[in-house]
């Protein structure tokens, strides 16, 4: 998962679907690296982004919110907390 985000960033961009209060948000994954831990693919592990894939996890680190600036994760979990048990779609 990780070479096929860098891959395809910035352009067209790997992308995923995050309910952000009660709306379905389109956001586009920028950066990430390799991250300890496993669930079900789509699955927030932790409250810093890190996310189950097929085969163990990645950890989020910028993203770009549909019609937004980019931003680092950080910046974006400032304003926007993110708790588990979410799936991203």
């Amino acid at each position: 998962m990780l070479r096929h985000i860098h891959g395809l960033s910035p352009f067209p961009g790997a992308w995923c679907e995050m309910a952000i209060d009660g709306d379905e948000v389109r956001v586009k994954i920028l950066r990430c690296e390799p991250a300890k831990g496993s669930g079900a693919p789509g699955d927030l592990l932790d409250d810093r982004l890190a996310i189950a894939c097929k085969d163990g996890a990645i950890r989020i680190l910028e993203l770009q919110r549909a019609g937004k600036a980019p931003m680092k994760a950080g910046d974006f979990l400032r304003g926007t907390p993110l708790k588990p048990p979410m799936r991203l779609a």
